[in-house]
């Protein structure tokens, strides 16, 4: 057996990050009445859902820091409307914490694919969520069992894909570069600071996006692809 670890990414390669946040976010549409300002939640989430990923990749990068996005991507949406203020988008972003932690989402074949590593390899997360989030959000999808250790950017002081994150959990797994492949679904994050760490990698690309000059060491669409790879 040529690897005796897995490094998994949590949001959108195992957590169902985007059904989970729409169905949370619809219910702060909902309960907020945003249909003041978007007539429909269609029209709020097109506007919200482009902005904060690209606070997450800014947030990833350094560029910006946790508080900023927390604040920002709630604020956002609202920029034109003067009376909403930053206290209201700050109830609102507490509110979306709150209530995504407890969804139960995971991605098509995650549970299946963990059930087939976890005699074989021993399982690791290596995220940039939140830490007063992410466990509730492993412990709500029944993770928790499968994984040793859960590592978090906020603890380590870096996100991926900076390379002081992964030579964190390379330690923390007690292993060599050589020993690990990472799963993940963020070619930027997940794949190549892997590879920068001189990990293998698995590219979960169920989107069919384009890799450019990557060459990541497998590329799958579906997770269940994973078990003719391990």
């Amino acid at each position: 057996m040529k690897y005796t670890t897995i490094f998994f990414d949590l949001d959108d390669t195992l957590w169902d990050t985007v059904n989970n946040n729409t169905e949370s976010l619809e219910d702060i549409y909902n309960d907020y009445k945003i249909n003041k300002y978007y007539p429909a939640f269609t029209d709020f989430y097109n506007v919200y859902s482009p902005n904060t990923n690209k606070l997450w990749a800014m947030y990833s990068k350094g560029e910006i820091d946790k508080p900023t996005l927390l604040r920002e991507r709630f604020l956002y949406p609202f920029r034109s409307f003067s009376d909403v203020t930053v206290e209201m988008s700050s109830e609102m972003n507490a509110d979306f914490l709150n209530r995504v932690q407890f969804k139960k989402g995971t991605v098509a074949g995650a549970i299946e694919l963990l059930d087939y590593l976890k005699s074989k390899y021993r399982l690791h997360i290596i995220s940039n969520g939140f830490t007063e989030i992410q466990y509730t959000k492993m412990k709500s999808a029944g993770l928790n069992p499968y994984f040793d250790k859960v590592i978090l950017s906020d603890g380590v002081g870096v996100n991926k894909p900076h390379p002081d994150i992964f030579n964190f959990a390379l330690k923390e797994a007690g292993v060599n570069p050589q020993d690990v492949i990472m799963i993940g679904d963020n070619l930027q994050t997940d794949i190549i600071g892997a590879m920068n760490s001189k990990i293998d990698q698995v590219w979960f690309n169920p989107n069919d996006e384009i890799s450019g000059s990557v060459e990541p060491t497998y590329v799958v669409k579906s997770l269940l692809e994973i078990k003719a790879i391990l």
